[in-house]
């Protein structure tokens, strides 16, 4: 078992990726096929159930994508069932505590680091346990979402939480949550952006961000954040398949 991940930030300096909401493993192989980094199945805004899973994140594993899973909850029952299916890595959103952190920490890590318990799965290879409990403990992936005020003032304490992979922050969420909707530039959201960035640097963890837009991307790479996402599938395709449907009936007006 292999972090993938911090495999592919050995070859360069940050990795792209995209959410998935559709829930459907075709597009993530699209994804893959195109060269992105990693994706994150999304549990948060999207029906998306286990047995869809799956197959997304076999989709990914084609392309040596990273599939994480954002969970809707950070109940350790539901963590521990995405892991058993085979996800190499959680991200739980709206975590504003150390002491959430570490719940969320004890879920993903087998004894002694963690609580979870062991299985006949996809993630552990059907039983062949061999070196896995290491090898999982060290290898899958547990990011926590910097969503609110709350959790910038806690910012120091969440990236101290020893087994941490990164912080994410949901851009869109901590504006609003700081009192400027989508003004990602205000000066207050993108301190507290540069903040949370600050203290990810300090505990050698990394630091993640959601983007809308490609320009946003390469701005928040330039400012050092190592995992950036842009849109999700539905979005891309909605934009893409608008500019054609558009662009051909711009280019045929009056006929």
């Amino acid at each position: 078992m292999h972090n993938w991940i911090f495999e592919k930030l050995q070859k360069k300096t940050f990795l792209i990726g995209a959410f998935c909401a559709s829930c459907d493993a075709n597009l993530v192989e699209i994804l893959g096929l195109n060269g992105i980094d990693f994706v994150v199945l999304d549990m948060e805004h999207s029906p998306l159930d286990l047995e869809n899973m799956v197959h997304m994140i076999r989709a990914a594993e084609m392309y040596q994508v990273v599939p994480i899973v954002r969970v809707y909850t950070p109940e350790g029952k539901l963590i521990r069932r995405i892991l058993d299916i085979g996800a190499h890595g959680i991200m739980v959103p709206l975590v504003d505590s150390r002491e959430e952190t570490m719940e969320i920490l004890d879920a993903v890590k087998y004894p002694p680091l963690g609580k979870r318990g062991m299985n006949y799965g996809r993630g552990p290879r059907w039983g062949e346990y061999e070196n896995y409990v290491q090898q999982a403990n060290e290898a899958l992936s547990t990011f926590v979402q910097c969503e609110t005020a709350e959790g910038v003032r806690s910012i120091k304490e969440i990236t101290a939480v020893p087994g941490l992979t990164g912080v994410f922050i949901g851009s869109a969420d901590l504006s609003m949550s700081l009192g400027h909707p989508q003004d990602l530039h205000h000066p207050e959201v993108d301190g507290a952006f540069h903040r949370v960035l600050t203290a990810c640097k300090k505990q050698g963890i990394l630091a993640g961000i959601a983007t809308s837009s490609m320009q946003e991307a390469v701005l928040r790479i330039q400012e050092g954040f190592q995992i950036v996402t842009v849109m999700n599938d539905l979005v891309f395709f909605k934009q893409q398949s608008k500019r054609y449907f558009r662009g051909i009936a711009h280019e045929c007006a009056g006929m």
